[in-house]
């Protein structure tokens, strides 16, 4: 977390809820012309926001995930926006807060939402436990990918099977060919053969498409009925049932899985919290796109209703909206006068019928062909593009020209892009030059000295009580304070654990950056909300610290922790023919550099981050049941690095197989990329001491052996008849992704003390 490009103070906050089509505009805008001294959160459901024009072509196979979704980190990232992954149910708005579930309440100095709609027939009841709504559409994709299986599996077994769904208008429409394309496709059945696969699409209008002209109406209705859909004219749901349908005065109607896509609502919490809404449940805006109850507030897409210009809820008047929101937003927040928007009366509406063609109309227009699929195509994959090729992080190098050589400035500009995290750490070569050097005093109750590479000092309180400290500090690689802390704290507690001691207390040093007194005790008070609730979790207190300003965010943490003698666990010490077992996967370094770089899909960040909340306390319990010989947390140095440090001076070596490593999502892809951590060139200088195969070598996870790890995971020397006893345990409390990574072996004079194969 950095104060700006420009290094100036946050005196201000915008905070966006909501990644829809208006807020990729703002997200855009700000990157290509960022407000100095303005900061910028966006909180939201979902970090990959679909686009809801290009669903019917994902359905019918056409499109995969990634097509249809845009990815908020690398947007937020570009332009140095804090994300935060969390759904909002309410808001304080006389102190100006969003309320949050876990964390702290984010306040702001302006408001924008942007939360799309839902259905209204979510409100029918049966609805949530018998019917799928189309939105939100993250649950839709899942629960479609569920019922095409089961379709095709019925099919296959000569079953009938049917799809039911409620609603008359584009959703529903596009829906229901898309969906007889998808299954008919995979099933390899025709268009017309409704024997076994039948679609039902209900309404309670007596036509389709109510907004369209009576050319597109007639087209629809006749192209449907050609297809074999069976149209349901009149059918007003009143209750949803397992498998069926109740209708006002109607036959109910039967079918394996039922959709809806009616028209659109949103939810309550807006209202609950204040907010001026319409007679339709809408949020009333002024043509500024501002709350007519709140003037800090601004709020566009489905979920405002504009007083005086009623539209068709529609993503093109949401797309539409986002320049002029930007522009109200950046105007309101430097109290400059507020700019008029008057949405367009007509819109080209474009709709998908499944056989890569489409129906095009616009007020009396109307045309259908694979040229007007082309058509849509186009302007879909177009949109998708622009928030997607964003502009490339290219290192700057401040060295006067004629101070290096041009082979050295090469080589220093490849690197100027530095890590934050464990990967900010000195290389291990640089630390130990260090340290051998220094003469500091002894004391008789200190086990070891500056020589010794265990992941914590142990002094001696009593015959059966063991002191143990660490300390830990760095820069953040994120921006949000809260998550940040989180993930330092559960990284410092490591290396307590990786000796199997339990933490007692802990102190505290945060840096800050300068901002307006009201922001930097909001970002302090963020970070040891994080660091406290983390602390708690591990039964840890927080018995003070330091803080301080600087020009990044950065926070650490020094801890004590208590053992038995007995049950302390040892860096050194592997015997052979022990199991090596790594209890999380490798990853971190590549996939923060590539998040540095815009590189990283927000997927990806996600679980990364996940796994870096993973405790390691019950992971030391498993090894020290089952009577590890070794022990230590796979932290800066990367796994090659810390197992070198396990091996050193032993009379054992190690055989890797490195395709037993446990992988994060994402990671390959990047290495492959040639994207590594700034610490990763001096990590690699562990090679020295390592004989790797040739089918090792020709592989990118060989790469991962180097790669620094933040809040990385425990790796223990077990002996082997304990491994899988071990193992269960491990996968038993959670560390889903532990994995045996090889054997102790014995090693023979000038034998390498790691061999890969």
């Amino acid at each position: 977390m950095k104060q700006s490009a420009e290094n100036s103070p946050a005196v201000k906050r915008l905070v966006l809820i909501g990644g829809g089509h208006s807020h990729l505009s703002v997200l855009m805008r700000l990157g290509m012309n960022p407000v100095p001294g303005l900061e910028v959160v966006l909180i939201t459901r979902d970090v990959h926001t679909p686009y809801s024009g290009a669903l019917p072509g994902y359905i019918s196979g056409i499109y995969d995930f990634d097509d249809i979704h845009i990815d908020l980190r690398p947007l937020c990232q570009f332009a140095n926006i804090r994300l935060i992954h969390e759904e909002i149910h309410q808001l304080d708005l006389s102190g100006k807060r969003v309320i949050c579930k876990d964390r702290p309440p984010v306040r702001f100095d302006v408001l924008s939402i942007n939360i799309g709609s839902r259905p209204n027939a979510s409100k029918i009841p049966g609805a949530a436990d018998h019917a799928i709504g189309v939105k939100p559409i993250d649950h839709f994709l899942s629960d479609w990918n569920r019922v095409k299986q089961d379709a095709l599996k019925h099919l296959e077994n000569s079953e009938p099977y049917s799809i039911a769904i409620v609603g008359g208008g584009p959703a529903s429409v596009e829906l229901a060919f898309s969906s007889q394309a998808a299954i008919q496709s995979a099933a390899e059945t025709s268009e017309t053969d409704g024997s076994l696969f039948r679609v039902k699409l209900l309404t309670a209008d007596t036509q389709l498409l109510k907004f369209h002209n009576n050319r597109v109406k007639d087209f629809t209705r006749a192209e449907l009925e050609r297809r074999g859909v069976e149209l349901f004219f009149d059918h007003r749901v009143t209750e949803f049932k397992p498998h069926t349908i109740i209708c006002d005065g109607k036959d109910p109607v039967k079918a394996d899985v039922i959709f809806y896509a009616t028209g659109a609502s949103i939810p309550q919490w807006p209202a609950d919290c204040g907010l001026a809404v319409d007679t339709d449940g809408f949020i009333a805006v002024n043509t500024h796109l501002q709350s007519i109850s709140h003037p800090f507030v601004f709020v566009s897409g489905d979920a405002a209703n504009i007083e005086g210009h009623p539209r068709p809820k529609s993503g093109v008047y949401a797309v539409r909206q986002g320049k002029p929101l930007a522009k109200n937003l950046v105007r309101y927040a430097t109290g400059r006068k507020l700019k008029t928007y008057l949405p367009q009366k007509h819109a080209l509406a474009l709709m998908f019928t499944g056989d890569r063609k489409a129906i095009a109309s616009r007020r009396n227009w109307f045309f259908h062909g694979h040229w007007v699929w082309a058509l849509k195509h186009k302007i879909d994959t177009d949109f998708m593009r622009k928030y997607a090729r964003l502009p490339a992080i290219e290192p700057t190098l401040r060295v006067q020209r004629g101070l290096v050589d041009s082979e050295t400035e090469d080589q220093l500009r490849e690197h100027a892009i530095r890590c934050a995290g464990c990967a900010a750490k000195v290389g291990s070569d640089t630390l130990q030059s260090v340290l051998s050097r220094l003469k500091p005093a002894t004391q008789p109750d200190l086990v070891g000295d500056l020589t010794t590479t265990e992941d914590a000092a142990l002094i001696k309180i009593t015959s059966e009580r063991m002191l143990a400290q660490t300390v830990d500090y760095f820069r953040a690689f994120i921006n949000d304070p809260w998550l940040f802390a989180r993930i330092a704290t559960n990284h410092c507690l490591g290396d307590i654990y990786a000796m199997g001691a339990r933490p007692h207390t802990a102190l505290a040093i945060a840096s800050v950056p300068f901002a307006a007194r009201q922001i930097m005790q909001e970002t302090l008070d963020e970070l040891m909300a994080g660091c406290v609730m983390t602390l708690n979790e591990h039964d840890a207190a927080l018995a003070g610290g330091h803080s301080n300003e600087a020009l990044e965010m950065a926070f650490g943490l020094s801890i004590n922790g208590y053992g038995h003698p007995s049950r302390l666990l040892s860096k050194t010490g592997a015997r052979e023919g022990d199991s090596l077992i790594l209890c999380k996967p490798l990853g971190t370094g590549t996939l923060l550099a590539a998040d540095m770089r815009l590189k990283a899909k927000g997927r990806w960040m996600d679980a990364a981050f996940d796994s870096m909340l993973v405790s390691n306390r019950a992971a030391a319990d498993a090894f020290i049941n089952y009577g590890a010989h070794a022990c230590t947390d796979v932290t800066g140095f990367g796994l090659a690095g810390h197992l070198a440090e396990m091996l050193a001076g032993e009379t054992v070596a190690a055989k890797l197989e490195i395709e037993a490593l446990a992988v994060m999502e994402g990671a390959v892809s990047c290495l492959q990329q040639q994207i590594f951590s700034s610490l990763h060139a001096d990590n690699s200088r562990v090679r020295d001491i390592m004989e790797i195969d040739a089918t090792a070598s020709n592989t990118p996870l060989l790469e991962l052996l180097f790669d620094p790890q933040t809040a990385g995971g425990l790796l223990a020397s077990v002996p082997a008849s304990e491994a899988d006893k071990c193992m269960k345990e491990l996968q038993s409390k959670g560390y889903n992704e532990a994995r045996v990574i090889g054997q102790v072996i014995e090693r023979t004079e000038d034998a390498p003390a790691i061999q890969i194969k």
